[in-house]
């Protein structure tokens, strides 16, 4: 077989793809020029950057409109550069494009912090207190930053009750931004009591990433309180202004966050004794009133019943009068009665001769009631007669 002496397009292109992936100093490369056919299509923006003596495509993925740079704005661009094989082309693609210049960033910062505070993000009364002693804590920073170790040093020398969760993100750079808008969300939803954004100083340039518009509007929305532990005392970001609390360094969040576990137990010892003090207060207080109270209902009890003893000695007395009274009066109607009774009496008439006529055990008190050939009872006051009527006569 015929040994090829020739390479095609596409494995020339492929070869040179190779070279620029393996070429480390190409992966993130800072580069300043002016932009000139910028437009934006499908969520990206396409430009070129060019100076007097050269020029180069530029690709920035995911790009808002209004982030997008204008046509002869000196820019620097970070990114990798990327060789299209089957367009031949090379690009940078980009992840961030900024002003040139400190001054342009100060500038463009400030438009921004002015459009933020117009619209109410930075207001005080939308922001959350921080718990005194949470005991679930999100750190959104890289783990390989000293920001971390200082702030889990400063948390475990004061307890080591509190729990705390580190979310790796890049703190600057390519997808610094992406990163932490998505660590921010998760965290929010995962219920942390606190979560902490933190990142040790750096440059202004270093620290760009936390001024971006979509981290703000982020920490803005959260239904956790976020504290911004962002650079040293004198670096300010936006995260700053929107977030619920800044701490000067992210140790100063520790400090913030974590609570001494001796002083908290001084505090429950104190707490208990002051409980102590109030509860035999209260039941001194109850005890007395108790005794007050029973003092004065045996008082009034007391008065009471003498208030109705003597109610009823009165009535008793009373009752005596009118008893003797009735029977008085009772007695004289009897005595009359009894007068009316013995002047009535049978008895007493049958002294005077007069005699009961009985017929069958009923008296007699008219001679129709009796006929001839009957028998009948002449009873008289000490004898019984007892007789046949032989003849009835008108008189």
């Amino acid at each position: 077989m015929a040994t090829k002496d020739y390479l095609t397009v596409e494995e020339l292109n492929y070869y040179i793809n190779h070279i620029f992936s393996e070429e480390e100093l190409l992966h993130n490369v800072p580069v300043v020029g002016e932009v000139s056919g910028c437009s934006v299509v499908g969520g990206h923006c396409y430009f070129v950057l060019k100076d007097q003596k050269a020029q180069i495509r530029v690709v920035f993925y995911n790009c808002l409109p209004q982030m997008a740079p204008k046509n002869g704005d000196q820019v620097l661009v970070r990114g990798s550069v990327d060789y299209y094989s089957k367009g031949g082309q090379i690009n940078v693609k980009a992840y961030q494009i900024t002003p040139f210049g400190q001054g342009i960033l100060y500038e463009q910062l400030e438009k921004l912090r002015l459009k933020l505070e117009q619209e109410g993000i930075f207001r005080e009364d939308h922001k959350k207190d921080i718990p005194i002693r949470p005991k679930r804590v999100a750190v959104i920073t890289s783990v390989q930053g000293a920001a971390v170790q200082d702030f889990l040093t400063t948390c475990l020398r004061k307890n080591s009750v509190t729990d705390i969760s580190v979310i790796d993100v890049r703190v600057q750079g390519e997808n610094c931004v992406s990163d932490v808008v998505t660590a921010l969300i998760n965290a929010d939803e995962y219920g942390y009591d606190v979560i902490i954004v933190a990142r040790g100083g750096g440059s202004f340039e270093d620290l760009y990433s936390f001024n971006d518009e979509r981290i703000v509007r982020t920490i803005y929305n959260m239904h956790t309180p976020v504290i911004s532990a962002i650079g040293h005392e004198t670096d300010y970001t936006l995260c700053d202004y929107v977030a619920d609390y800044r701490a000067i360094t992210p140790t100063a969040a520790a400090e913030k966050i974590a609570f001494d576990i001796n002083i908290m137990k001084n505090e429950i010892l104190d707490l208990a004794e002051t409980i102590g003090n109030a509860t035999n207060d209260k039941l001194e207080n109850i005890k007395y009133r108790i005794e007050k109270a029973a003092f004065e209902i045996k008082n009034k009890a007391n008065y009471l019943l003498k208030s109705q003893y003597e109610k009823i000695l009165s009535y008793a007395k009373l009752m005596n009068i009118y008893l003797n009274h009735q029977f008085d009066r009772k007695s004289g109607e009897f005595a009359a009665i009894t007068t009316r009774l013995d002047d009535n009496s049978p008895i007493k008439l049958l002294k005077k001769g007069y005699f009961r006529i009985v017929k069958n055990g009923k008296d007699i008190y008219d001679t129709k009631q009796i006929k001839e050939k009957e028998e009948i009872s002449v009873i008289g006051e000490k004898e019984k007669i007892t007789a046949i009527v032989t003849k009835k006569e008108r008189i």
